[in-house]
């Protein structure tokens, strides 16, 4: 059920989360406001890579 995948997933969204706490906290606000910008639209495209080359979107095409 947790292969290393999801772990280091779950892992690495703590991460980011809590690098924007501390460049709030710091007055980082730049950083803050990047990391708010940058990481849903890394999302977005990484979601559309998975849709394109996911074997069963091919097989319902």
């Amino acid at each position: 059920m947790f292969g290393p995948g999801i772990i280091i997933a779950g892992g690495s969204i703590i991460a980011v989360a809590l690098l924007d706490k501390v460049a709030e906290d710091c007055g980082i606000g730049w950083l803050s406001t990047t990391l708010k910008l940058l990481v849903p639209v890394a999302a977005l495209a990484i979601s559309v890579y998975f849709l394109q080359s996911d074997a069963i979107m091919r097989f319902i095409r």
